[in-house]
C-alpha cells in the first residue's frame, strides 16, 4: 500500500496531479493549508481515497477535524496539520497524542520543513512544503504489512531530459 502526503500547498497545485501519476499511490492526504487545494485531487482521482485536514491558513473550515486517525493496510495513521499541537517549536505534543492513539504512522505539517524521523516505534513524517519555498517536495510512505518506508520527493522532478 501507498500512501502520497501533500501539505502547504498555499494554492499552488499545479503540479499534483503530476506527483500522483508518478507515484501510483492508493491513498491520498492532504494536511492543510489551503486544505481546499485537495479539490484538484478529488476531481482527477476519485477512485483513490482522500483524506483531508485543514490548517491554520484554512479559515472557513471550523468544523472540520484538527485530527484524522484511519487505517492504511494494517497500519494506524494519525494525521494533523500540526499547528494546534505547536510543532514549530516541540514535537511533545503531537507525539503524545500520537503514542496514545496507539498510531504507528503520524503525519503532521504547518512547519513547511520536510522531515522523516522514527521515535518511540512510530515513524513521523512531514512532507514540506508542497506549494512554496524554493523546492516544494511530497512524502510518499509504503507499507507493507506492518513495515513502513518513508521519502520526501521534489513536485517538480529534476529530470534533464524534460
Amino acid at each position: 500500500m501507498r500512501l502520497v502526503v501533500f501539505s502547504d500547498t498555499h494554492g499552488r497545485v499545479q503540479l499534483l496531479p503530476q506527483c500522483v501519476r508518478r507515484t501510483s499511490p492508493d491513498i491520498l492526504v492532504h494536511l492543510g493549508d489551503h486544505f481546499r487545494d485537495a479539490d484538484i485531487l478529488s476531481r482527477e482521482f476519485p477512485e483513490i481515497p482522500l483524506y483531508v485536514l485543514p490548517g491554520n491558513c484554512d479559515f472557513m473550515s471550523r468544523a472540520e477535524p484538527d485530527t484524522l486517525e484511519f487505517f492504511a493496510g494494517q497500519v494506524k495513521v494519525f494525521a494533523t496539520h500540526g499547528h494546534r499541537y505547536g510543532v514549530k517549536s516541540t514535537m511533545d505534543s503531537l507525539l503524545n497524542s500520537a503514542h496514545f492513539s496507539g498510531a504507528q504512522l503520524v503525519l503532521y505539517g504547518h512547519t513547511h520543513i520536510a522531515r522523516i524521523d522514527y521515535v518511540s516505534g512510530m515513524t513521523v513524517v512531514n512532507p514540506g512544503s508542497s506549494g512554496l519555498g524554493g523546492e516544494p517536495s511530497f512524502a510518499q510512505i509504503d507499507i507493507r504489512e506492518d513495515k513502513i518506508a518513508a521519502k520526501i520527493l521534489p513536485v517538480s522532478p529534476k529530470d534533464p531530459y524534460m
